[in-house]
């Protein structure tokens, strides 16, 4: 019975630190996993030169990267929808440079044509 009980205690710390997260916004919780990545790369750097010459590095260092960078990936997924595609092509449209081209674009979306462009000169 005890054995029980104690799995419950560890299921309901397990279940608690899940609703924890859950409540918090996933931005910030990428700043404080960043946050937390550099102050533990500069520990362990630290460590390195100066207590633990022996401290591997690199691999640590990596895995937590693309950790990281997964995290990064996610949050930018997950906060994506079509306001932000919206705006993504807006931007798009605004900087672009060959201006006629996008023109075709946003007139006819999907022609599979050759584009016709209006300044037919080349060396000019």
């Amino acid at each position: 019975a005890t054995l029980g009980g104690e799995v419950l205690t560890k299921m309901k710390i397990a279940g608690g630190i899940t609703r924890y997260f859950r409540r918090q916004r996933l931005i910030g919780l990428l700043w404080r996993h960043g946050l937390l990545f550099l102050c533990v790369a500069a520990l362990m750097i630290g460590a390195r030169y100066t207590v633990a010459p022996w401290m591997p590095l690199f691999w640590p260092l990596l895995i937590w990267y693309l950790i990281f960078s997964l995290h990064f990936l996610l949050v930018r997924t997950l906060s994506a929808n079509d306001d932000w595609a919206d705006e993504r092509a807006d931007k798009l449209r605004r900087h672009a440079y060959d201006f006629q081209h996008v023109k075709d674009i946003y007139i006819k979306p999907t022609n599979f044509e050759e584009p016709t462009y209006q300044n037919k000169k080349v060396n000019e």
